[in-house]
């Protein structure tokens, strides 16, 4: 029996239900799905967003928590709150999705993920999703989807900010900002702290690294916007995040379990930008950007403490162009990505690469057609050029229904690990390579927001590490297969005073030659969530559900399924003050994202926050 087969019963009933008011809008603007500003219901792909009323619910909740509850997004984490991390979009492997924060690309360059468990939801302003591959758009990478994190930025009246909060588990929250414009200045200014006690990051006893002390984690976070408008057609701004964590963990061996283990990590953005309407059909931006992964790790022993760092640094430049015309919106641009990797002690074998990339898109909707093409060049110096592009038609079959169908390839570039780490490191690789096609669905009337989305993406090359001769070294070739296909179902609206969402998707992410479930991830996983405000209390739940999974390529480690449920309530005290509850994992569940290591059980946090004009 599927798991989510009450979420699904919750979703058919639903659209037969009269709706009485609507949470969201088609009239919102999203980005991420084609680089430049589109209504939601001109969008062509499968996108959703979490908004900043979502992130103020949230309570102590992090981002890969709110990640976990949208469509097509499963997720693991070895530890509990800022350990390591990864997501799985669309059943893809956690380095084919494409995290950007503000447009700037943050992750690794040698792991190829994004340690997004640092990314601070007091920083961020509203999350867009974009489900399918995407190199068409953004390159390397964006074969599973797109994570597009959005920063606070300032409008309207001058007004301050802060919350403050404290939970189980020794959590306790703090943050304090300022925002809104002056004249033709708009600014913001943000800054926050998280501290949790936690547990320890191993739950297996039999584990030689296994230590029963608590695993701590901290965060200390600030960001800043300030954008100069220069009458209603130009303006210049400036971006920067910096997020500072430490990070404890339990030992890799008896010998180290022994001392104190722990991550030093700051990710860091900082980007300018120059956005020129010259004319009433031609829009120009210019960005210049860099993105800085930090990571140090230490091992504190009695008599010394031994380290090792690796640090990627990214800078990136894109000079994009959108022109309005009667054929259509084009969208044109030349970016430059120079990627460079310093490690110590030990130094690797090559340490830089620069990608030079050429983009054209073009978006036209006449009568009840709509059309999407995007071209995509990818030069990279160390594997040479690739070209991607994707072709999206939609057909409004009736102005509440809109039937779309969809196909594009992507590339994932290899990392500086699976290139030449020692013992590891195979600098013939080749990129993996995706072909996708899809067809979905949409309905949107009255308040009631339905999508259904089929896909089929083929992924050739995949990167594994198979054990080869006698000495068992770990060598990365391409040697698999991977085989993604399913369904993906979301509803989102009101019905009978209640607020309500609800996604399921039916999976199978399968290595192509032997038919294996690809690991961690789930054939079924879904998510039911409802809310009622009573005047100035609102009440919700949230229901998270998850078939089995396999720790390994091999289907031998099983991870058995879960269902969690959280509470949550937020009182508005008045127009300005408002004090949030939430219980996280209400029915005290005993359940693992990853073999051996641990996850929170109940936990309950309560927070005061101040957020005039909210």
């Amino acid at each position: 029996m599927l798991r989510i087969a009450s979420g699904s019963l919750a979703l058919s009933f639903i659209v037969s239900s009269p709706a009485m008011s609507a949470d969201i809008t088609m009239d919102d603007t999203i980005v991420t799905a084609s680089r430049t500003e589109q209504k939601a219901s001109e969008v062509l792909g499968d996108v959703s967003i979490i908004t900043e009323e979502q992130i103020q619910k949230a309570g102590q909740s992090s981002l890969l928590e709110l990640l976990s509850l949208q469509p097509g997004i499963e997720i693991t984490s070895n530890g509990g709150t800022g350990k390591n991390a990864d997501i799985f979009m669309r059943g893809a492997n956690a380095t084919h999705t494409l995290v950007l924060v503000d447009g700037v690309r943050i992750n690794s360059a040698t792991t190829g993920t994004t340690a997004i468990q640092h990314i601070p939801l007091s920083q961020i302003e509203r999350v867009e999703i974009l489900r399918g591959p995407a190199s068409s758009l953004y390159g390397a990478d964006a074969i599973g989807g797109v994570i597009q994190i959005f920063t606070k930025q300032g409008q309207g009246t001058p007004r301050l900010n802060a919350a403050i909060g404290l939970g189980t588990y020794g959590t306790a929250i703090g943050e304090v900002g300022v925002s809104g414009r002056i004249g033709d200045t708009s600014y913001s200014l943000q800054g926050g702290m998280t501290h949790v006690h936690g547990i320890s990051a191993l739950r297996n006893k039999q584990s030689s690294g296994y230590n029963p002390d608590a695993d701590s984690y901290r965060n200390q976070n600030i960001s800043a916007s300030i954008v100069q408008h220069i009458g209603d057609q130009h303006e210049i701004g400036f971006n920067i995040l910096i997020s500072d964590a430490r990070n404890f963990n339990d030992g890799t061996s008896a010998t180290s379990a022994k001392y104190d283990q722990y991550l030093d990590q700051t990710l860091s953005t900082y980007s300018v930008h120059s956005k020129n309407r010259f004319t009433e059909n031609w829009t120009s931006l210019v960005t210049m950007s860099r993105g800085i992964d930090d990571l140090t790790s230490y091992s504190k022993q009695p008599t010394k403490t031994t380290s090792n760092s690796i640090k990627t640094i990214q800078d990136q430049y894109l000079w994009q162009n959108t022109l309005n015309s009667a054929w259509g919106t084009f969208n044109l641009g030349v970016e430059r990505r120079e990627q460079r990797v310093e490690t110590s002690p030990s130094p690797l074998p090559e340490d830089h690469r620069n990608i030079q990339s050429y983009l054209a898109g073009w978006y036209k909707t006449f009568d009840k057609h709509s059309v999407q093409i995007n071209l995509r060049n990818d030069d990279n110096s160390q594997f040479g050029s690739k070209t991607t592009g994707s072709l999206a038609y939609a057909y409004a079959i009736t102005p509440q229904w809109k039937a779309n169908i969809a196909y594009g390839t992507a590339f994932a570039a290899p990392t500086f690990n699976q290139l030449y780490y020692p013992n590891f490191g195979n600098p013939d690789l080749k990129p993996e390579e995706s072909r996708n096609r899809e067809i979905g669905v949409k309905y949107d009337s009255g308040g009631h927001h339905v999508t259904a989305s089929y896909y089929y993406n083929d992924v050739d090359n995949l990167i594994v590490n198979p054990r080869t001769g006698h000495n068992f070294t770990n060598v990365a070739q391409n040697v698999n297969r991977a085989r993604l296909s399913g369904l993906t179902l979301g509803y989102q609206g009101m019905a009978a005073g209640f607020n309500l969402r609800a996604s399921a998707d039916f999976q199978r992410p399968e290595d192509a030659d032997n038919g294996n479930l690809l690991p961690k991830r789930a054939k079924e996983h879904g998510v039911f969530a409802i809310s009622k405000r009573l005047q100035n209390l609102e009440i919700g739940s949230e229901i998270e559900s998850s078939s089995h999974r396999y720790n390994d390529t091999a289907n031998t480690t099983r991870l058995a399924g879960y269902t969690l449920v959280n509470l949550y309530t937020n009182y508005q005290l008045n127009d300005d003050w408002s004090v949030n509850t939430r219980i996280n994992n209400l029915f005290d569940r005993k359940y693992e994202l990853a073999k051996g290591y641990s996850t929170f059980g109940a936990n309950l946090f309560v927070s005061l926050r101040y957020a005039p004009g909210f």
